[in-house]
């Protein structure tokens, strides 16, 4: 699913979610994808350059990730449509227990 179809618009809005991307490891790589398709690698303000996937921003315990890179302590997700851009693998019972489990560890963690 894209960014721009998250149902929850007050996020998008108040740029509490941001699109997901992925980082080039190296710079010439990320230059010659920004070269060949702009509109899919970006570049931003510290030179790196980022290949723009489907879905939405997390971070390693499922939560979501702001337009400034800050993640939400409250809000996780889970729904695979959302940020399976990040890894399209995520799917099953498998990824349901260990995200689950994830979380749940997270949220003790306070």
């Amino acid at each position: 699913m894209s960014y721009d179809d998250f149902p929850f618009k007050s996020l998008l809005d108040q740029k509490a979610i941001s699109p997901a991307r992925l980082k080039f490891k190296s710079s010439e790589l990320g230059q010659t994808a920004f070269t060949t398709d702009p509109e899919k690698v970006k570049k931003d303000e510290n030179g790196d350059y980022f290949l723009n996937v489907s879905g939405i921003a997390i971070n390693d315990n499922f939560q979501i990730m702001d337009q400034y890179g800050a993640y939400n302590k409250k809000l996780y997700i889970m729904a695979v449509p959302y940020i399976g851009g990040l890894n399209p693998d995520y799917s099953g019972l498998d990824f349901s227990e260990a995200a689950s489990l994830r979380i749940v560890k997270d949220i003790l963690k306070d």
